[in-house]
């Protein structure tokens, strides 16, 4: 039975187009609202860390930046613009930080845990002029009240727990 290879090259380029749409069409997806989310209860001898990083840029190139978030100097995710995450630690003292490029006081928190407690602490993206004409980026990390950050978590995209 012969076989047409004219056609070959015609379907190749209709599923790269299509892979191709597929990708753009999934680049806008959001995560589901943490509110939306089955958070489960801290684990028994653990306490819980929340990671906060509010939805509104202080500049336009901030809506696609992702942050390192770092326990006692390990990486244990990225946060994102408008999202909230969370690790289930240990019981004990943490220095929670974002690093970046310019010094600031504010760039860590400190907590210290006991088991079954939660600290929220939220990411905030602030310019450091600093360097003269070049302006470096500086995130501060902040402890919030625990009402005011369930609150302000139930409304932001859910980027995952342990």
């Amino acid at each position: 039975m012969p076989t047409n290879l004219k056609i070959v090259p015609r379907l190749l380029s209709v599923a790269a187009a299509s892979f191709g749409l597929l990708a753009v069409a999934n680049a806008d997806a959001q995560a589901p609202a943490t509110s939306s989310v089955v958070i489960p209860p801290i684990p028994p001898g653990q306490a819980r860390v929340w990671i906060v990083r509010g939805s509104q840029p202080s500049d336009p190139l901030d809506l696609y930046r992702i942050e390192a978030v770092t326990l006692n100097g390990v990486n244990v995710g990225y946060s994102q613009l408008g999202g909230a995450m969370y690790r289930d630690v240990a019981p004990g003292h943490y220095v929670i930080a974002s690093p970046s490029l310019a010094l600031d006081l504010d760039q860590t928190a400190t907590v210290d845990l006991a088991a079954g407690q939660e600290a929220y602490l939220k990411l905030d993206m602030l310019e450091w002029s600093g360097m003269g004409e070049n302006n470096v980026d500086v995130v501060r990390v902040r402890l919030m009240p625990p009402q005011t950050a369930r609150t302000a978590i139930a409304q932001l995209a859910f980027l995952g727990g342990n």
